[in-house]
């Protein structure tokens, strides 16, 4: 019986003390991801700290580092003051990759956790070029929405697209910096010009088209005379008129819509392209 309680208390004791490594092991492992946590919010708290003390977030951020120092200081300086010029924010971003996201998914998070944007809706425009893949996603927001559309987007991308894809990537940048002071300075100060520009142009051939075509068909025509009365082409004598009268036929009413002005939507709008480069 003795030897049985012996052994027993042994047995407890190895349980105890293989119980006890177990719970210092995971105060360990558990230790271990504290601090880990603690770090890395530091990190992330200098950071801010850092950025609220230099004011807002950068607005060209080289993280692939495509520019030379001087190409950088310029287009910081041209980015700047567009921005600043029409209160709509212009960003530039470069990165090696955008890992498990799509270029969609990164361009708008990267917009909304850096906070970009003037004012309650958040105007802006900006360029992501991520290196890897080979994309460039171009995001309007806001007054930025407005003046840069989805077909504008597709337009800047052309005119982008073979400076990245040689390689010259500040001419890329500084043709849509360029781009986007275009748009924006449309949009604020009478916008659509390019609507204007295009229907002059279409009146312009238009116009061309129909003295082409009418003098043509005049030509055919210069033995036809103009006739004053109806009888004039009738067989004199053919014909007696013993009576005659008016009769209302139809009218032709003009009528244009009035326009309603509204308040807006307190939200903001967003357009999202690009492609490969």
């Amino acid at each position: 019986m003795a030897f049985w309680l012996d052994r027993h208390n042994r047995s407890c004791c190895v349980c105890y003390l293989l119980s006890y490594v177990a719970f210092i092991r995971e105060v360990q492992i558990m230790t271990k991801k504290f601090l880990s946590v603690i770090f890395v919010l530091f990190v992330y708290l200098s950071v801010s700290v850092t950025a609220f003390a230099e004011g807002d977030m950068p607005r060209l951020y080289d993280s692939a580092d495509l520019l030379t120092d001087s190409e950088e200081s310029s287009l910081q300086s041209r980015i700047d003051e567009v921005s600043e010029k029409y209160k709509v924010e212009v960003i530039i971003a470069t990165v090696e990759t955008v890992g498990d996201y799509t270029a969609d998914e990164f361009v708008e998070s990267y917009y909304d956790i850096n906070d970009y944007g003037y004012g309650e809706t958040r105007d802006g425009v900006l360029l992501l070029v991520s290196m890897e893949e080979r994309d460039y996603r171009i995001l309007s927001n806001g007054l930025g929405a407005d003046a840069i559309s989805p077909d504008d987007i597709e337009d800047i991308g052309d005119a982008i697209v073979s400076s990245l894809s040689d390689g010259y990537y500040a001419d890329a940048f500084n043709t849509f910096i360029d781009e986007c002071e275009y748009q924006i300075d449309g949009e604020i100060n009478g916008f659509p010009f390019k609507f204007m520009k295009n229907l002059l142009i279409s009146l312009a051939i238009g116009l061309v088209i129909a003295l082409i075509v009418t003098g043509s068909m005049r030509s055919k025509l210069k033995s036809v005379k103009k006739k004053a009365a109806a009888t004039e082409y009738t067989k004199p004598g053919s014909m007696k008129v013993t009576y005659s009268t008016d009769f209302f036929l139809y009218r032709v009413v003009d009528r244009q819509k009035k326009e309603s002005s509204s308040s807006g939507s307190s939200g903001s709008s967003r357009n999202v392209g690009g492609g490969k480069f």
